[in-house]
């Protein structure tokens, strides 16, 4: 079964290939920007094919050329990116998902994964689902969108839904927790957190972190992601169109810290107190209930997070990042 892969280059998505080859399958990769630094040791295990996702025709060739049978749809921009250029950020983010539906029913595709996000669940107020309680949230939870990000998951989502009911195409949207491993650093800046920590603790640097101590996140390693992704992806019908990707447990981060610092035993962290240690100003934090995913999906985060951390380390030191 052919599957296609839009950003299998990505912090993510390079994960997602390596995957689908570990399970015998040849994924074409669909990217405008290749980048192959989490990829180098892979070789000829996927074929890579350049382009945009909001050219249609380019998509509709793609699925059609390489009888493509089930695409995942990771291609996106940033949070601060589509923030800070909303036009383009909803062009990318959301338009982007309607041509890559809209390709995969011309071309007669089975099913779309698309990855969502924490974010179409919005701000998570302080009290029962969010701190200090952190009542687990389920899939039926209301989605309250609050940056142009979460919007465009939202519109994401609403539009695959549309072409589920009206057009036959399987649906699947998968929803994770905070992401933590190899390249985030790099790629993604500001939000990559626990990266920081590790990766300039690795590089004997000391990680000042101002605020965010008593704050408690569910956050999950890239492998196990790329578990449940490829999981979506190839089971024969899922039964729900919309999955928590998540460990289901809260983690401050002094518990990241002492996971780190058992790996790299000098390494120098301090964590201010208080909440929000993304400061985004908008209430993110949770833990997600994961029953969906594992009754359905058979998903089970492998990694604990010493294991996490530790993989992530081996992993960068293997790739020479």
């Amino acid at each position: 079964m052919k599957v296609l892969v839009t950003g299998g280059l990505g912090v993510n998505g390079a994960w997602v290939t390596r995957k689908l080859i570990e399970r015998g399958h040849a994924p074409v990769v669909f990217e405008n920007r290749p980048d192959l630094s989490l990829v180098g040791d892979l070789g000829d295990g996927f074929e890579l094919v350049r382009g945009d996702i909001n050219d249609l025709a380019c998509l509709v060739r793609t699925f059609q050329e390489h009888e493509v049978r089930r695409v995942i749809h990771m291609a996106a921009l940033m949070p601060s990116g589509a923030q800070d250029d909303p036009l383009n950020g909803f062009r990318v983010n959301a338009f982007g998902t309607v041509q890559v539906l809209e390709a995969a029913r011309i071309a007669g595709v089975e099913r779309v994964v698309f990855t969502s996000s924490r974010a179409a669940y919005g701000e998570i107020p302080p009290g029962e689902f969010g701190h200090p309680n952190y009542r687990p949230v389920g899939e039926d939870h209301p989605l309250n969108p609050s940056l142009v990000y979460d919007v465009c998951k939202v519109a994401s989502e609403g539009m695959g839904m549309n072409y589920q009911r009206n057009y036959g195409l399987q649906f699947v949207s998968l929803r994770f927790a905070t992401i933590f491993g190899p390249g985030k650093l790099a790629r993604h800046g500001k939000v990559s957190i626990h990266s920081r920590m590790l990766e300039d603790s690795m590089a004997g640097k000391p990680v000042r972190i101002t605020k965010g101590g008593e704050q408690h996140d569910d956050i999950i390693y890239v492998d196990d992601v790329a578990e449940g992704i490829v999981l979506a992806t190839l089971h024969e019908r899922p039964k729900y169109s919309a999955y928590n990707i998540a460990n289901g447990h809260g983690y401050a981060l002094e518990d990241f810290a002492d996971a780190v610092r058992k790996i790299v035993p000098d390494a120098d962290i301090e964590i201010g107190p208080g909440l929000d240690f993304f400061d985004m100003g908008v209430n993110y934090y949770a833990v997600f209930d994961t029953t969906r995913a594992r009754e359905d999906l058979g998903f089970e985060p492998r990694f604990s997070l010493e294991e996490g951390v530790r993989d992530y380390a081996s992993t960068m030191r293997r790739l020479g990042l």
